[in-house]
């Protein structure tokens, strides 16, 4: 099988992209990489295409609002075998899940899509305003309540700025459960800790829920939290292409990741021909 990895090589979390095409070479097969665009004549040249970890770490190179790319519009619409690539939530290039999941009563970070709507929200000194398409806290705004309005648009969604102990993420290969993180006190500090998350019958209960609200999900899923004095409230349902962070577990609970990550490549490869 050939196999096209769609991820960006020039960052220090290519590694466990590393880990996952020698696993593939192992097992016989050929694996390329690419960034997010590439010429269409490779369209033809791969039995599949794996998007996995493209987001770049330098805040110089992120533009708030741009979400599409031609070639991955290109793979969906000619239907090719590819993992990744039909996320419901921040595979969409939008966060208004966020706002319906809360809404809908579901323990999620409140949010709101409109300016109008910021009665909606719980009362705050501090507000923040975050990009359709951001990561890694690139393109957030903060401000107070009086410069929500002046401050907002159709790119951003909105959210009181809450106080949390730590953020924790659920793994999930489709929607099956492999392992939890705890970063304290966040991913974003420069003096994080991880170690693995002893979560309790209810917290996995919650995470499961929103895993499962793609059903037979075609990818990786990582459900990010940050947990509050009243618990955990979701922070996203990354389904596009999320960074696993394999390298933050040991080395067997790794390989039976990768190894579960491998078995659905290649039975989707199979139920596509």
């Amino acid at each position: 099988m050939k196999i096209l990895m769609i991820t960006n090589t020039m960052i220090p979390e290519f590694q466990e992209d590393l880990w996952i095409a020698e696993s593939f070479r192992n097992d016989g097969h050929t694996v390329d990489f690419s960034g997010m665009e590439f010429d269409e004549s490779l369209d033809s040249k791969y039995d599949i295409f794996l998007k996995r970890n493209y987001w770049d770490t330098d805040s110089a190179n992120f533009e708030v609002g741009k979400t599409s790319y031609s070639s991955i519009y290109r793979i969906k619409t000619k239907n090719m075998p590819r993992i990744n690539f039909d996320g419901k939530f921040d595979g969409s290039g939008t966060k208004h899940y966020l706002a319906e999941l809360y809404d809908n009563g579901m323990p999620v970070i409140p949010t709101v899509v409109n300016c109008k709507d910021l009665c909606k929200l719980p009362a705050s000194k501090t507000y923040l305003l975050k990009p359709h398409n951001g990561y890694d806290g690139f393109g957030i705004l903060e401000c107070g309540r009086d410069e929500v309005a002046m401050k907002w648009n159709e790119n951003f969604v909105i959210q009181p700025k809450l106080c949390f102990t730590s953020e924790v993420q659920f793994y999930y290969v489709g929607n099956d459960f492999h392992n939890a993180l705890e970063y304290s006190p966040s991913k974003l500090s420069d003096h994080t800790k991880v170690k693995p998350y002893q979560f309790s019958p209810h917290e996995f209960e919650i995470a499961q829920s929103f895993a499962d609200l793609s059903p037979n999900h075609m990818g990786v899923q990582r459900i990010d939290f940050i947990k509050t004095e009243n618990g955990l409230l979701l922070l996203e349902i990354e389904d596009a292409s999320p960074y696993l962070n394999l390298v933050d577990v040991d080395a067997t609970k790794r390989q039976k990741f990768i190894d579960a990550y491998k078995a659905m490549v290649y039975s989707h490869n199979t139920l596509s021909k």
